[in-house]
């Protein structure tokens, strides 16, 4: 699979061909780490690794050398994880944030109240997901927060990174399902 590396202005740089990529997102862990050989190093902090058109990917928050077998790891959060790093807050005066309409749209809400409207956006279509009078739990991690307000409509959230963009939108979920009992999913690619 192709993994692409940009700058961080999410300007793309090049392709990594000889790599190790550990990826984990979900209910427990939502970072990655990517190991190359040390000739091989052309990345550093704030820049973005991914595959296009899937959800595995990321920004890389730290930089190190495995002297032991002279390699470079990137090591940062995934996409799932910056929602995990960002906390839904109630609105001045409010005691909780309700939420009110499709869930593509509520998406969008949820991205421009949590200031990540440079790098995510939502589907524009309407999810047919219909969300009333959800309220979010206080403080609570926007990933987190976003997954237990689509499995209240029987939803889940799908994440893409297309055209410089991390893209949320909400989808059917094909089986009912506890949101507490979902496991994280790990993904090793070579």
């Amino acid at each position: 699979m192709d993994l692409i590396y940009s700058n961080d202005r999410r300007e793309d740089i090049g392709l990594l061909t000889d790599y190790r990529f550990d990826l984990a997102f979900g209910k427990d862990e939502n970072d990655f780490e990517v190991t190359i050989p040390a000739t091989e190093h052309c990345c550093g902090p704030g820049y973005f690794l991914y595959i296009p058109g899937t959800e595995y990917g990321g920004i890389i928050d730290t930089v190190y050398v495995n002297t032991a077998e002279g390699d470079i790891v990137y090591k940062g959060r995934t996409w799932h994880g910056l929602l995990e790093s960002k906390v839904v807050q109630p609105a001045a005066g409010e005691d909780y944030l309700t939420l009110t309409g499709d869930a593509n749209a509520l998406l969008g809400q949820l991205i421009e109240l949590l200031g990540l409207g440079e790098l995510f956006e939502a589907e524009a279509a309407e999810s047919g997901l219909r969300v009333s009078g959800y309220r979010m739990n206080r403080y609570i991690k926007a990933y987190e927060g976003t997954r237990k307000m689509l499995a209240s409509v029987g939803g889940k959230l799908r994440v893409t990174f297309t055209d410089g963009k991390v893209r949320l939108a909400a989808a059917p979920r094909s089986m009912p399902v506890d949101v507490d009992d979902l496991d994280s999913d790990d993904i090793d690619i070579e």
